[in-house]
């Protein structure tokens, strides 16, 4: 507790070593995003036209298919978000 407020300011999680699950590798499922980590997939509209999100520049674009390397997506583990292929 702190003095100035009287409030918690961190709390932690403890662990014991044999609970201890390891962070998921390349290929594998990551049960708290529901993703698969590394593994590429792309981001489709839902509307009817079924075009695909693309990454160019800066930006985010809808656009058709055009099987390039800015509509492919993945998990990073490390950071726990999605990153494109075209740059990594």
């Amino acid at each position: 507790m702190w003095n100035k407020h009287s409030r918690v300011n961190q709390q932690w999680d403890l662990i014991y070593v044999k609970d201890w699950i390891a962070e998921p590798k390349k290929g594998e499922l990551n049960k708290d995003f529901g993703m698969y980590v590394d593994r590429t997939f792309h981001i489709v509209s839902g509307l009817p036209t079924g075009r695909y999100l693309d990454f160019l520049g800066r930006n985010l674009v809808i656009k058709t298919q055009n099987g390039r390397r800015s509509q492919e997506f993945y998990f990073h583990q490390y950071t726990r978000t999605i990153r494109t292929r075209t740059n990594n």
